[in-house]
């Protein structure tokens, strides 16, 4: 059985956010499109180890004007992160968010609890993902603290016969991540099944016996 259930994006507590995600206004991958605010103001939502990463990688990366939205969740940071903030030059913001304002099709301005207004080009959320593994969980295969499924080279959890590829795997979560994933889980199943060839079927005069057909290329099994 392959897993490919993937995971969830734990959305931030904003009004009207149905509506925000629905229209794209509220974006999760700085990676995939970060560029496109290249030295533009950028918010991003969250709090604690992973918010505060993900400010630091915009800010590094893509724009020295980001603000950093942790919606009223308390965040104390230790000398080493309020130095990596300061030099980054990144602000945070810790009161909730009460308003959106929103402008020639995106998010432009986020009122606060105390009343002030905050604008960006554009807003990322980094609140985690919250991963579908409960069934392979269940099963006792062997995990990490988030819940992430740790596999083989050959996408091969811990229980017999369980794979698990994309987003529930351990590691960057990508689509092209996940495709290589399916295309290393579905060549080592393949591998496994016993089917017969052209030949054997022929010589045995309709009768079937099990062989094993390897699907090139094929992945070697570790020593």
């Amino acid at each position: 059985m392959l897993l490919a259930t993937g995971a969830d994006d734990v959305e931030p507590d904003l009004p009207d956010l149905p509506d925000a995600i629905r229209r794209g206004l509220v974006r999760y991958c700085p990676i995939c499109d970060g560029y496109e605010a290249r030295g533009k103001p950028i918010a991003v939502i969250g709090h604690g180890e992973r918010g505060l990463g993900e400010a630091v990688f915009v800010a590094r990366t893509y724009s020295r004007n980001v603000t950093l939205l942790t919606l009223g969740q308390s965040m104390e940071l230790d000398a080493g992160e309020r130095e990596r903030v300061g030099k980054h030059g990144i602000k945070v913001v810790y009161e909730p968010v009460i308003e959106l304002g929103v402008e020639d099709g995106r998010i432009t301005m986020l009122r606060t609890a105390g009343g002030e207004e905050h604008r960006f080009e554009v807003l990322y959320s980094a609140l985690g993902l919250k991963l579908r593994s409960e069934l392979a969980l269940g099963l006792g295969a062997r995990h990490d603290e988030t819940g992430a499924l740790v596999v083989d080279e050959h996408n091969r959890t811990t229980v017999p016969g369980l794979y698990a590829a994309g987003g529930v795997v351990r590691g960057l979560d990508q689509v092209v991540v996940a495709m290589g994933h399916g295309a290393v889980a579905a060549t080592d199943i393949h591998n496994r099944c016993e089917l017969p060839t052209e030949e054997e079927v022929e010589g045995a005069g309709g009768r079937t016996s099990g062989t094993l057909i390897p699907l090139r290329p094929s992945i070697p099994e570790a020593p």
